[in-house]
């Protein structure tokens, strides 16, 4: 029975990406892409953390700040790229100053594929890593209104081809979990995450322990 570890998280992540093939699956059928030619660097953090022998990852909704183009919205710690700094160091500044987790070189297991969304004007470089350590979040109120804990299990098991319906009318593919509803760029981008985990399995035909094992880093 295959566990999810740091080192399979690296392996995985290292291997060519599918990028654009699973990204658009999370797309909302017949709407365009339309936005701002010139797109802007941004980074974000899936962080993979262990809590009583389960596995999880934080999403956050962002405060109500009226400078915040997405403000009350559900997303991945994450924010623009500023001055010289490598996009890895992005998404490390970016998660300590919205959730207040500091993370180590030694946890990144690697990078998922870049996506450009035009709609918003950005192009996020997503990092992926993996803590054994206990840790404690510590919200910015003025950039994060909530964090949401989301079970891996729920990510990996989720079914495929899901639909709701937005306050706009538009029904989007999306990820339906227990506590909250993912669509857009953020589903995209756990989409591609979901992908290299069940092709991983399917190469395997071997069954996922969602739990960690205390012997395995």
């Amino acid at each position: 029975m295959k566990t999810i570890s740091f080192d399979i998280l690296k392996s995985l992540l290292n291997r060519p990406l599918p990028g654009e093939k699973v990204h658009w699956a999370m797309w909302p059928r017949g709407h365009k892409d339309e936005g701002e030619e010139a797109v802007y660097p941004a980074s974000t953090m899936v962080l993979i953390y262990e809590e009583k022998d389960r596995l999880y990852f934080p999403l956050i909704r962002r405060s109500d700040r009226k400078d915040d183009p997405h403000r009350k919205q559900i997303g991945l710690p994450g924010g623009h790229h500023e001055g010289n700094e490598s996009y890895l160091e992005t998404a490390l500044r970016e998660t300590e100053e919205e959730i207040g987790v500091r993370l180590f070189p030694q946890e990144i297991a690697g990078k998922l594929s870049p996506l450009t969304v035009k709609r918003s004007g950005f192009v996020i470089h997503p990092f992926v890593a993996y803590t054994r350590r206990k840790i404690a979040f510590h919200p910015d109120p003025s950039e994060v209104e909530e964090i949401i804990p989301i079970t891996f299990e729920e990510l990996i098991n989720h079914d495929d081809n899901q639909t709701f319906r937005l306050e706009n009318g538009w029904e989007v593919p999306g990820f339906l979990f227990t506590h909250v509803n993912v669509w857009g760029a953020t589903a995209m981008i756990l989409n591609e995450l979901k992908y290299l985990i069940a092709d991983f399995l399917a190469s395997t035909r071997d069954p996922l322990l969602v739990f960690p094992q205390k012997n395995r880093c």
